[in-house]
């Protein structure tokens, strides 16, 4: 039951309001390196404010593979600040070094990360379905260099 609005707000990332819960399971280490796991994060169930900036819209996307944030800029939806979701979720199935990437429901082209729920709201979909776990970790650095800002309290 991890509060989404406190974590963001510590780093520099965009601000996203809910609650996630994860998993981790199956998981193999070989040399302290995973090998296998089934990884995921979901919304968590219960009545609490959904809500998610396009600062971090554009960040998750990174995630996922390109094309969201960039369309959300050439819209009117670049005139909005932030947006309401109905779920969020993201999964890992890692074997030989490469992550089936999955999220709350799957599309013809991939997964959806966020589904967006009332107005204004966004999708954010996943288009890369399988990257290598070397591939994965470096799109998380970058999000997570480019967002360097720690705030401590």
């Amino acid at each position: 039951n991890l509060d989404l609005g406190d974590l963001t707000r510590t780093f520099s990332f965009g601000a996203i309001e809910g609650k996630l819960d994860g998993d981790v399971k199956d998981m193999v280490l070989e040399n302290w390196k995973p090998v296998q796991l089934d990884a995921s994060i979901q919304t968590s169930d219960g009545k609490h404010l959904k809500k998610i900036s396009q600062r971090a819209v554009e960040n998750i996307t990174a995630l996922g593979g390109e094309g969201t944030a960039a369309a959300l800029q050439r819209t009117f939806l670049r005139f909005f600040k932030e947006f309401n979701y109905e779920k969020i979720g993201l999964s890992c199935k890692l074997r030989q070094d490469v992550c089936e990437m999955g999220g709350v429901e799957s599309t013809a082209s991939g997964y959806i990360i966020v589904k967006g729920k009332g107005i204004p709201a966004v999708n954010v979909n996943g288009y890369t379905q399988k990257v290598s776990l070397e591939d994965l970790l470096g799109r998380i650095k970058r999000i997570t260099d480019s967002n360097t800002k720690v705030i401590v309290n």
